[in-house]
């Protein structure tokens, strides 16, 4: 049989620097140090774009040590990839392109030799990479097999080298053995070999990629036994991808797909859902930039980091995504032409459009449903205050509701009473779009116990301000007394403490590191809050309700309240 030793570094952008460190300390240096005394193991070498920046700066001999043992007996192959390891079907062609060229660049530069093959998350395959990664010079991909999708009835030939082709682009894929080295966990160094003996069938090939999470309970004196019994045993051939590729063997096709159908993933949130929206935004703007490239790279790099930020579909991750989405967004506008604006746009990519300000220091992205202002940027800071996570459940600026007075003691509880009305999934009529004077005014009729009534709703965006005015008006024949709560689901940037908030007479102030963020009304009863938690303990963000009543409303009589929402 034939063995492939690998090692893998696919640390993601969320990763911090003390995580590298950690690794690096308990498991990557020790794995050099096993593996430079055994000279005649070919290793496989993926590692992100990161980790070489992160060893570049912190641990450079490791990166002269790789390139010796390449030069002195080409001892390792190095793999390709995406540098900032996002998840690549959801990206468009370029900027898979783009970030599979860019390290294939930095391998280049700094070991003076260009990748031919690349290490790929089985979930995040899908057929059409094959035509990008040919144009990008790989040949070959390693893929666990066990976690693709075959036409039923098909025996899948785990440990056999096989091809596949998409629109006649052909690439090789070598299968990774992840469920055997599982189970070789809880074995002996000579029980794992036998048992990889035993493995059946014409030319077996066996891909083993160690990392530090395979190494938890394979300790380093387990690696070097094992490196040291697979060069004594004469059953055991080693050897490289480019080795057994060189001999132009002949093997088999196969078509197959990620089990994951990887838009789905999409569906889990809303949050998911608009942050791809955001990214798919901006790589439009980011790839459209002319006549500045320096501009222009800075805003891609941007842009890929977030899109390595984005594939860990974590709360912490999606924010720092965000982040740097506002950034790319913020290079690629023109300095000397850009005028604030509201558009009308199909952002969220449902079919139909939504209504997006671009402001000078913030954007207020406002939809339909609910009428609320499901993103809040604010550019100097490149932060979503808007952003929220897959489990909170009260997204959104301006989410608005009605409840029952006589039932209400003052406190957000009580919000669930048999009273309580969330009117998010209604969808608001357009009244006005003004572009000019950048004011939307948003409108529903509601049915109440004592009668219809209509909501009228209308935002107005200035540089620093977002002012909106509610207009309350009895349509119907009988006196109304209502009670109606607006939301604010704020995610503040710094989340090292429990937030305070300064109680205004009329409102609420937050400051948020560099940044104040005033909620204020003209005729609010009160302000209430309380701040939303991870089971993990993580801060997820403030909800923030304003309550107020209209007292007695006569039939075709109107009542009206207006907020301002700043970030200075």
């Amino acid at each position: 049989m034939k063995l492939i030793v690998g090692l893998s570094g696919n640390l993601p952008s969320q990763i911090s620097g003390n995580s590298f460190l950690s690794e690096y300390n308990s498991f990557y240096r020790p794995f050099f140090q096993i593996l430079y005394g055994h000279s005649s193991i070919p290793i496989v070498l993926y590692f992100s774009g990161l980790w070489y920046e992160w060893l570049a700066e912190e641990h450079p001999e490791v990166l002269s040590l790789i390139s010796e043992m390449m030069k002195k007996n080409r001892q390792i192959e190095i793999l390709g990839g995406a540098y900032y390891e996002p998840y690549l079907p959801l990206l468009q062609t370029n900027d898979r392109t783009g970030q599979i060229d860019f390290l294939t660049t930095a391998i280049r530069q700094r070991f003076m030799k260009r990748p031919k093959g690349c290490l790929i998350d089985s979930n995040s395959w899908d057929n059409s990479l094959i035509s990008c990664l040919k144009s990008c010079g790989i040949d070959y991909v390693f893929l666990d097999k066990s976690a693709l999708f075959y036409p039923e009835g098909y025996r899948v030939p785990d440990y056999h080298v096989s091809m596949t082709e998409d629109q006649g682009k052909i690439i090789t894929i070598f299968p990774l053995a992840n469920k055997l080295l599982e189970k070789g966990r809880q074995m002996t160094p000579e029980e794992f070999i036998q048992k990889l003996l035993q493995i059946k069938g014409k030319d077996p090939v066996v891909s083993l990629f160690f990392d530090f999470k395979s190494i938890r309970v394979l300790d380093l004196v387990w690696l070097d036994e094992f490196f040291r019994l697979i060069t004594a045993n004469k059953a055991i051939e080693l050897i490289s991808p480019s080795q057994y590729l060189k001999d132009d063997p002949a093997i088999g096709r196969e078509y197959f797909q990620s089990k994951n159908i990887c838009k789905n993933v999409l569906l889990k949130s809303e949050e998911l859902d608009n942050l791809y929206a955001k990214m798919i935004y901006v790589q439009t703007l980011a790839n459209s930039i002319r006549g500045d490239k320096y501009k222009k790279k800075s805003a891609l790099d941007e842009l890929w980091k977030g899109q390595g930020y984005f594939s860990a579909f974590t709360c912490q991750a999606s924010r720092k995504a965000y982040s740097c989405f506002i950034t790319s967004e913020k290079l690629s506008r023109s300095q000397e032409s850009f005028i604030s604006s509201l558009v009308k746009y199909d952002f969220k990519l449902k079919g139909y459009k939504q209504y997006m300000y671009k402001g000078d220091t913030c954007n207020a992205y406002i939809q339909r449903a609910g009428g609320l202002i499901f993103e809040f940027d604010n550019i100097p800071t490149a932060w979503n205050y808007a952003s929220y996570c897959p489990d909170n459940q009260y997204p959104g600026l301006f989410r608005d509701s009605m409840y029952n007075p006589d039932q209400f003691r003052g406190d957000v509880e009580t919000l669930t009473s048999s009273g309580f009305e969330d009117f998010s999934s209604i969808i608001y009529d357009v009244d006005d779009y003004d572009r000019e004077n950048k004011k939307l005014v948003l409108s529903f009729r509601h049915k109440t116990a004592e009668g219809p009534i209509r909501i009228i709703k209308t935002y107005r965006f200035f540089n620093f301000l977002t002012a909106v005015k509610y207009e309350l008006i009895n349509i119907g024949g009988l006196p109304i007394n209502i009670g109606g709560a607006v939301s604010f689901n704020i995610s503040l940037s710094s989340a090292e403490h429990i937030f305070q908030p300064k109680m205004l007479e009329k409102g609420i102030e937050f400051e948020d590191k560099s940044r104040t963020i005033t909620l204020t009304s003209d005729r609010v009863s009160h302000f209430t809050y309380r701040n939303i938690f991870h089971d993990s303990g993580q801060y997820l963000s403030t909800l923030i309700y304003a309550f107020g009543q209209t007292g007695t409303l006569e039939p075709g009589k109107s009542c009206q309240i207006s907020f301002e929402l700043s970030c200075h």
